[in-house]
């Protein structure tokens, strides 16, 4: 029987605003994502719709969301763990602890 370690990201929330997830999550940043236009633009507008209404989210629930789209087959694991990347440097060094 194996063990189940889910990956745990911070929950505390931070505004990440349209402009910087437009930046963000593209290929530039993104490797797996060049040439994959609709995907860079679902991975984005599923991150904006998920912040709450002071534009607020954390790193978990965006692993949550990403994960929940790569098992819907909508994005790949590369995809997921490389936007990932980009959020953790971005949310530590706008937001150190």
């Amino acid at each position: 029987m194996g063990f189940f370690n889910p990956v745990t990201y911070p929950t505390i929330e931070h505004p990440l605003i349209e402009e910087e997830v437009k930046r963000l999550i593209t290929y530039l940043h993104i490797p797996s994502l060049k040439d994959q236009e609709a995907r860079e633009k679902m991975i984005q507008q599923s991150i904006l719709e998920r912040r709450h209404n002071d534009g607020k989210i954390s790193l978990q629930q965006i692993y949550e969301l990403l994960t929940k789209m790569k098992d819907e087959n909508i994005i790949n694991k590369y995809n997921r763990d490389e936007t990932m990347v980009v959020l953790k440097i971005y949310f530590t060094e706008h937001f150190p602890a």
